[in-house]
Protein backbone atom coordinates (compact mmCIF):
# COMPACT_ATOMS: atom_id res chain seq x y z
CA UNK A 1 0.00 0.00 0.00
CA UNK A 2 1.73 3.17 -1.03
CA UNK A 3 1.11 6.37 1.88
CA UNK A 4 3.00 9.37 2.48
CA UNK A 5 4.89 9.29 5.37
CA UNK A 6 6.38 11.92 7.59
CA UNK A 7 9.33 9.75 8.63
CA UNK A 8 12.10 10.60 11.24
CA UNK A 9 15.64 11.11 9.58
CA UNK A 10 17.49 9.62 12.50
CA UNK A 11 16.61 6.61 14.49
CA UNK A 12 14.89 6.82 17.72
CA UNK A 13 10.93 7.98 18.45
CA UNK A 14 9.29 10.52 17.21
CA UNK A 15 9.57 14.06 18.56
CA UNK A 16 7.85 17.00 17.03
CA UNK A 17 10.65 19.50 16.72
CA UNK A 18 13.04 17.39 14.76
CA UNK A 19 12.37 18.41 10.93
CA UNK A 20 10.97 16.47 8.97
CA UNK A 21 11.03 15.96 5.35
CA UNK A 22 7.66 13.90 3.36
CA UNK A 23 8.39 10.84 1.39
CA UNK A 24 7.11 7.91 -0.51
CA UNK A 25 6.63 4.67 1.24
CA UNK A 26 5.18 1.36 0.00
CA UNK A 27 3.90 -0.08 3.42
CA UNK A 28 2.98 -3.39 4.10
CA UNK A 29 0.49 -4.40 7.30
CA UNK A 30 3.29 -7.16 8.34
CA UNK A 31 7.10 -7.14 8.83
CA UNK A 32 9.36 -8.68 6.10
CA UNK A 33 11.86 -11.32 6.38
CA UNK A 34 14.86 -10.02 4.89
CA UNK A 35 14.29 -12.08 2.19
CA UNK A 36 11.67 -10.42 0.88
CA UNK A 37 12.94 -7.30 1.61
CA UNK A 38 15.58 -7.75 -1.17
CA UNK A 39 13.03 -9.66 -3.46
CA UNK A 40 11.45 -6.40 -3.49
CA UNK A 41 14.83 -4.59 -4.16
CA UNK A 42 15.26 -6.79 -7.14
CA UNK A 43 11.81 -6.53 -8.45
CA UNK A 44 12.04 -2.04 -7.95
CA UNK A 45 15.57 -2.08 -9.49
CA UNK A 46 13.95 -4.16 -12.50
CA UNK A 47 11.39 -1.69 -13.00
CA UNK A 48 13.87 0.92 -13.21
CA UNK A 49 13.20 2.38 -9.86
CA UNK A 50 16.66 2.77 -8.19
CA UNK A 51 16.16 5.80 -5.72
CA UNK A 52 13.82 3.20 -3.43
CA UNK A 53 14.49 0.72 -1.68
CA UNK A 54 12.48 -1.38 1.57
CA UNK A 55 13.36 0.01 4.99
CA UNK A 56 11.94 -0.79 8.08
CA UNK A 57 9.91 1.69 10.21
CA UNK A 58 8.09 1.58 13.31
CA UNK A 59 4.33 3.47 13.46
CA UNK A 60 2.64 3.34 16.74
CA UNK A 61 -0.71 0.54 16.43
CA UNK A 62 -3.37 3.31 16.04
CA UNK A 63 -1.62 4.85 13.43
CA UNK A 64 -0.31 1.35 11.93
CA UNK A 65 -3.87 0.30 11.63
CA UNK A 66 -4.99 3.43 10.01
CA UNK A 67 -2.20 2.90 7.45
CA UNK A 68 -3.80 -0.62 7.11
CA UNK A 69 -7.50 0.77 6.26
CA UNK A 70 -6.09 3.37 3.93
CA UNK A 71 -6.48 6.83 5.98
CA UNK A 72 -4.85 9.52 3.86
CA UNK A 73 -3.77 11.28 7.06
CA UNK A 74 0.16 11.67 7.79
CA UNK A 75 1.20 9.44 10.41
CA UNK A 76 4.65 9.76 12.47
CA UNK A 77 7.31 6.94 12.19
CA UNK A 78 10.70 5.95 13.16
CA UNK A 79 13.12 4.26 10.90
CA UNK A 80 14.82 0.95 12.23
CA UNK A 81 18.58 1.16 12.98
CA UNK A 82 20.12 -1.19 10.82
CA UNK A 83 21.86 -1.38 7.36
CA UNK A 84 19.14 -1.54 4.56
CA UNK A 85 19.41 -3.59 1.57
CA UNK A 86 22.09 -2.25 -1.45
CA UNK A 87 20.58 -0.67 -4.38
CA UNK A 88 20.24 -3.80 -6.93
CA UNK A 89 20.75 -2.36 -10.44
CA UNK A 90 18.71 -3.05 -13.25
CA UNK A 91 20.20 -6.24 -15.34
CA UNK A 92 20.69 -6.06 -18.50
CA UNK A 93 18.91 -7.83 -20.83
CA UNK A 94 21.76 -10.17 -22.16
CA UNK A 95 22.25 -11.34 -18.46
CA UNK A 96 18.43 -11.74 -17.69
CA UNK A 97 18.12 -13.89 -21.43
CA UNK A 98 21.28 -15.76 -19.52
CA UNK A 99 19.44 -16.56 -16.48
CA UNK A 100 16.11 -17.88 -18.43
CA UNK A 101 17.85 -19.89 -20.51
CA UNK A 102 19.88 -21.76 -17.59
CA UNK A 103 16.59 -21.96 -15.80
CA UNK A 104 14.79 -23.73 -18.96
CA UNK A 105 17.86 -26.30 -19.34
CA UNK A 106 17.60 -27.03 -15.66
CA UNK A 107 13.82 -27.83 -16.22
CA UNK A 108 15.03 -29.50 -19.49
CA UNK A 109 17.98 -31.84 -17.67
CA UNK A 110 14.83 -32.56 -14.63
CA UNK A 111 12.48 -33.98 -17.31
CA UNK A 112 15.10 -36.46 -19.19
CA UNK A 113 16.09 -37.39 -15.49
CA UNK A 114 12.41 -38.04 -14.77
CA UNK A 115 11.60 -39.85 -18.88
CA UNK A 116 14.77 -41.91 -17.57
CA UNK A 117 13.31 -43.37 -14.74
CA UNK A 118 10.13 -44.45 -16.84
CA UNK A 119 9.94 -48.34 -16.70
CA UNK A 120 9.21 -48.16 -20.74
CA UNK A 121 12.48 -46.11 -21.65
CA UNK A 122 14.69 -49.39 -22.13
CA UNK A 123 18.63 -49.73 -22.77
CA UNK A 124 20.04 -51.23 -25.31
CA UNK A 125 20.23 -55.10 -24.08
CA UNK A 126 16.36 -54.65 -23.21
CA UNK A 127 15.26 -53.17 -26.84
CA UNK A 128 17.03 -55.56 -28.71
CA UNK A 129 15.61 -58.27 -27.15
CA UNK A 130 12.13 -57.40 -27.50
CA UNK A 131 12.94 -57.03 -31.34
CA UNK A 132 15.03 -60.28 -31.26
CA UNK A 133 18.23 -59.26 -32.46
CA UNK A 134 21.58 -58.28 -31.05
CA UNK A 135 22.87 -55.41 -29.54
CA UNK A 136 24.79 -54.21 -32.61
CA UNK A 137 22.04 -54.62 -34.82
CA UNK A 138 20.23 -51.76 -32.57
CA UNK A 139 22.84 -49.34 -33.03
CA UNK A 140 22.92 -49.79 -36.42
CA UNK A 141 19.03 -49.15 -36.70
CA UNK A 142 19.77 -46.18 -34.68
CA UNK A 143 22.27 -44.52 -36.93
CA UNK A 144 20.21 -45.43 -39.71
CA UNK A 145 17.58 -43.22 -37.52
CA UNK A 146 15.31 -46.42 -38.31
CA UNK A 147 14.64 -46.61 -34.20
CA UNK A 148 14.63 -43.64 -31.58
CA UNK A 149 17.56 -43.45 -29.56
CA UNK A 150 17.87 -40.82 -26.54
CA UNK A 151 21.04 -40.00 -24.99
CA UNK A 152 20.95 -39.53 -21.28
CA UNK A 153 24.75 -37.71 -20.77
CA UNK A 154 26.34 -40.27 -18.45
CA UNK A 155 23.31 -42.55 -18.60
CA UNK A 156 23.99 -44.22 -21.93
CA UNK A 157 21.45 -44.36 -24.93
CA UNK A 158 17.37 -45.41 -23.82
CA UNK A 159 14.98 -46.68 -26.36
CA UNK A 160 10.96 -45.30 -25.56
CA UNK A 161 8.85 -49.65 -25.70
CA UNK A 162 6.42 -47.61 -27.23
CA UNK A 163 7.77 -47.35 -30.97
CA UNK A 164 7.50 -51.43 -30.90
CA UNK A 165 4.83 -52.37 -32.39
CA UNK A 166 3.47 -56.00 -32.64
CA UNK A 167 5.38 -58.85 -34.73
CA UNK A 168 9.14 -56.90 -33.55
CA UNK A 169 8.10 -53.83 -35.97
CA UNK A 170 8.66 -50.59 -35.54
CA UNK A 171 6.97 -47.22 -36.04
CA UNK A 172 6.98 -46.21 -39.54
CA UNK A 173 8.50 -43.64 -41.44
CA UNK A 174 11.21 -42.95 -38.57
CA UNK A 175 14.01 -42.17 -41.11
CA UNK A 176 11.71 -39.79 -43.11
CA UNK A 177 10.61 -38.24 -40.02
CA UNK A 178 14.20 -37.42 -38.92
CA UNK A 179 15.07 -36.05 -42.08
CA UNK A 180 12.40 -33.67 -42.16
CA UNK A 181 12.74 -32.39 -38.73
CA UNK A 182 16.34 -32.63 -38.39
CA UNK A 183 18.68 -35.50 -36.40
CA UNK A 184 18.12 -33.89 -33.05
CA UNK A 185 16.32 -37.53 -31.52
CA UNK A 186 15.14 -35.28 -28.65
CA UNK A 187 12.98 -32.77 -31.18
CA UNK A 188 11.66 -36.10 -32.92
CA UNK A 189 10.50 -37.39 -29.26
CA UNK A 190 9.00 -34.14 -28.88
CA UNK A 191 6.90 -34.76 -31.98
CA UNK A 192 5.86 -37.65 -31.56
CA UNK A 193 4.54 -37.13 -28.18
CA UNK A 194 2.84 -34.32 -29.19
CA UNK A 195 -0.91 -33.83 -29.67
CA UNK A 196 -1.39 -32.37 -33.29
CA UNK A 197 -4.70 -30.58 -34.56
CA UNK A 198 -3.65 -31.75 -37.82
CA UNK A 199 -4.43 -35.38 -36.50
CA UNK A 200 -7.65 -34.60 -34.77
CA UNK A 201 -5.51 -33.50 -31.58
CA UNK A 202 -4.19 -37.33 -31.55
CA UNK A 203 -0.68 -37.78 -30.51
CA UNK A 204 1.75 -38.40 -33.61
CA UNK A 205 2.68 -41.63 -32.01
CA UNK A 206 -0.73 -43.06 -32.09
CA UNK A 207 -1.43 -41.72 -35.29
CA UNK A 208 1.35 -43.71 -36.04
CA UNK A 209 0.55 -46.70 -34.58
CA UNK A 210 -2.72 -46.57 -36.59
CA UNK A 211 -1.08 -46.19 -40.14
CA UNK A 212 -2.31 -42.33 -40.37
CA UNK A 213 1.70 -42.02 -42.03
CA UNK A 214 0.68 -39.64 -44.89
CA UNK A 215 -0.93 -37.70 -42.08
CA UNK A 216 1.78 -37.53 -39.41
CA UNK A 217 4.23 -36.67 -42.18
CA UNK A 218 2.07 -33.12 -43.21
CA UNK A 219 2.11 -32.19 -39.67
CA UNK A 220 5.89 -32.77 -39.60
CA UNK A 221 6.06 -30.64 -42.51
CA UNK A 222 4.05 -28.33 -40.96
CA UNK A 223 6.37 -28.00 -38.01
CA UNK A 224 9.73 -28.10 -39.70
CA UNK A 225 8.09 -24.79 -41.74
CA UNK A 226 7.25 -23.72 -38.42
CA UNK A 227 3.56 -23.79 -38.52
CA UNK A 228 3.61 -25.13 -35.32
CA UNK A 229 0.08 -27.11 -34.29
Amino acid sequence: MANKTNLSPLPGPYSPHRKSVEVTALLTVRPLSDGEMKRITRVLAAEGIEVMRPTRIVLTQDDANAVAVGDARAVPASIVPGKPPRPVRARTLDASLTEALTAARGRGAAIKEELLADPEMLNTAAIANLLGMSEEGVRLKRKRHEILGLEFAKRGIRYPAWQILEGQQLLPALPRLFAMLGDDPWRLFRFLRQHHSELGGDRALDALRYGKVDDVLAAAENTATGAFS
